[in-house]
Parts: structure tokens; C-alpha cells; sequence
């Protein structure tokens, strides 16, 4: 069995998030994250984005009017699993403000735990009232 390498914590967050090149003015698009930690996000676009590009982040958590900013360089990128689902980017975060790093992992961790605790519950346990 493969040893994981990661050294944080990887969540489930499904937030929107608009993109630029920092090197090249016309590589532009939106894509959705996939997952983050502290370190990185995966973000799947329709764009195939080369290793070691760098570029601009607007990640915009759901419910939550004030986006956030972060630079990042992609360290891999693949096709995504299934037909036509574009391109999974990794993406190192570079630089991001304390208290917006807070609320996206705030975010994510709070889905996560949502989303744990829904799985845990046996609906055939539940008593209807």
C-alpha cells in the first residue's frame, strides 16, 4: 500500500474560483476546487494549465460576499476522471492573508464536518416524531 505524502489534511470544497496567468496576459477562465489544505487547492477548469505556471486566484467561498485573493503555481495538472470534465490542476498557494486563509479552510472544514456527520447517520436509526 502506497504511503500518502501529504502533509495536511485534504477537504472536499466546492468553491468557484477565477483565474489569470501572472506570465500570460491571455490565460484567463474559471474553474471549481476540488479540494484544499493549507498548502494547496485542485481546481478543475476546462483549461489545461502547464507546471510551474504562475496565477492570480479569486476563490469565492458560497454565501460569503467578499472574495478572496491568493497567488499560486500549478505543480501538476491531469485530465480529470470521466469523460469531458476538463483538467485537474494542483495548485501551491504562494501568498494569502492570515485571516483569509482562515476562512477558506474555516469553510471547507466546516463542509467537511457537515458532510462527515450526515454520512455517519443511519436513517433507518431515526425515529419519526
Amino acid at each position: 500500500m502506497d504511503k500518502d505524502k501529504r502533509k495536511f489534511k485534504r477537504f472536499d470544497a466546492y468553491m468557484s474560483i477565477k483565474y489569470s496567468g501572472l506570465d500570460n496576459a491571455t490565460l484567463k477562465g474559471i474553474g471549481l476546487s476540488r479540494d484544499l489544505c493549507r498548502e494547496g487547492i485542485k481546481i478543475n477548469s476546462d483549461k489545461e494549465i502547464k507546471e510551474g505556471t504562475q496565477l492570480d486566484l479569486e476563490i469565492s467561498i458560497p454565501d460569503d460576499p467578499k472574495p478572496i485573493f491568493s497567488s499560486g503555481t500549478v505543480v501538476w495538472c491531469r485530465p480529470s476522471e470521466g469523460s469531458n470534465q476538463g483538467y485537474d490542476q494542483g495548485v501551491r498557494l504562494k501568498s494569502m492573508d492570515p485571516v483569509d486563509k482562515f476562512r477558506v479552510l474555516d469553510y471547507a472544514y466546516n463542509h467537511w464536518l457537515e458532510t462527515k456527520v450526515n454520512d455517519l447517520v443511519n436513517p433507518e436509526s431515526l425515529h419519526e416524531w
